[in-house]
């Protein structure tokens, strides 16, 4: 996983400085992406096998992973170490987090999925990344 994350660093770079798309809209999409690879792979293969619940609580794990677990640890990390990590949450950040916990919940409250609330929750993946490709970036990025 370090290598791949080394990889796309490395290869981000090019793209950033040689095309319009901002450095902000690629570190909240692409390289974000990069740490769950895992999980998406296994998400997609279970749901090759008709097994999409399974699939969705494998996509939904990783972000309580990330939020209970690496984000703390990296908080903790800095007050020992200053690497100089600043988290900056943007209104945009908290609609959209406060939007996806609550679409989520939703879909898992009756213990069931199909294939529309899978659709449905990529259709809102497509749309907030619309907006954040769109959206200023903000001041410390």
């Amino acid at each position: 996983m370090a290598a791949c994350a080394d990889l796309t660093t490395e290869n981000i770079r090019p793209i950033i400085s040689n095309s319009s798309v901002s450095q902000y809209f690629i570190g909240v999409t692409v390289l974000a992406m990069v740490p769950e690879l895992p999980e998406i792979v296994n998400g997609i293969q279970f749901a090759l096998q008709n097994n999409i619940s399974l699939s969705l609580e494998v996509g939904s794990c990783i972000a309580v992973q990330v939020c209970m677990i690496q984000i703390p640890l990296l908080i903790l990390f800095n007050a020992f170490y200053d690497v100089g990590f600043v988290l900056i949450f943007s209104d945009l950040h908290l609609w959209a987090s406060i939007f996806s916990v609550i679409l989520v919940n939703y879909i898992f409250m009756d213990g069931k999925s199909d294939y529309f609330q899978g659709s449905a929750l990529v259709m809102v993946y497509l749309i907030l990344l619309a907006s954040y490709f769109f959206a200023p970036s903000p001041v410390g990025c």
